[in-house]
């Protein structure tokens, strides 16, 4: 939630806007291979988007690198309005790219769109910033366009259920399977247990209090696809940080 703030402001300060809209989500879109220099400062970058979704001519963007070897990768790379639209494909010149990063294919363009009629809880927060979370079997949980359109409170329960499921099933398997993979947690609220024991033990508060960190933290897995009991077991190993609340 802090880091959507931020973005927000950073998006407010560019235009200049005197408060926040609040009939509208920030959300994330990924840029193409369309990347073509318009002049040494400058360049052009292009979203597709899907039936029924688009941009407004002059809609403002803020242009973000997504994670891949490090939290270095996931930087501003620089803003730009909407300045064409072709069909279903939207482009935006992309200046002050002050991150020393090259724009590349898959970096992500945050904008304000219109609120839907949709519960917008944790999941999509996720999608907000085109997060994909996978299943054991690499099976995706939700789609990042299509939630937009129709969530409701049951289908989140029924989700984060599933997940905790299969966070279970995980841990049970490698505890069966590899054991030597049951590695113990040194830090945090789960300091002195197992990594795979807690995962077997896993309920729907410790998930949520997981996917809160995410949304609080996003840039390390903005844009990109990830199996849910990897990273939550990851979250675990490194001290399963938490969000504080005021």
């Amino acid at each position: 939630m802090q880091k959507i703030l931020l973005l927000s402001f950073l998006l407010m300060s560019v235009s200049v806007q005197s408060q926040t809209d609040t009939t509208r989500w920030l959300r994330a879109f990924p840029i193409t291979d369309y990347i073509v220099p318009l002049n040494d400062t400058v360049k052009v970058v292009q979203v597709e988007m899907p039936e029924g979704l688009a941009f407004k001519k002059d809609q403002l963007g803020l242009l973000y690198g997504v994670y891949s070897t490090s939290a270095n990768d996931a930087v501003e790379k620089g803003y730009g309005r909407c300045y064409l639209i072709k069909t279903n494909c939207f482009y935006f010149p992309i200046r002050n790219n002050k991150s020393g990063k090259e724009i590349k294919k898959g970096d992500l363009l945050y904008t304000y769109m219109e609120k839907t009629d949709i519960h917008y809880g944790q999941i999509p927060q996720l999608a907000a910033h085109f997060i994909r979370l996978l299943n054991v079997y690499d099976s995706a949980l939700y789609d990042r366009y299509i939630i937009f359109n129709q969530w409701t409170e049951k289908e989140e329960r029924q989700l984060i259920d599933s997940m905790v499921s299969d966070i279970q099933f995980t841990g049970t398997y490698f505890l069966e399977n590899n054991p030597g993979m049951d590695v113990e947690i040194k830090t945090g609220d789960y300091k002195g247990k197992s990594t795979l024991k807690t995962m077997i033990g896993c309920k729907s508060a410790d998930l949520k209090d997981f996917l809160n960190y995410i949304i609080a933290r996003p840039r390390n897995y903005a844009g990109r696809e990830w199996k849910i009991a990897e990273i939550f077991a990851t979250w675990l190993a490194e001290g399963a940080p938490k969000v504080i609340k005021q």
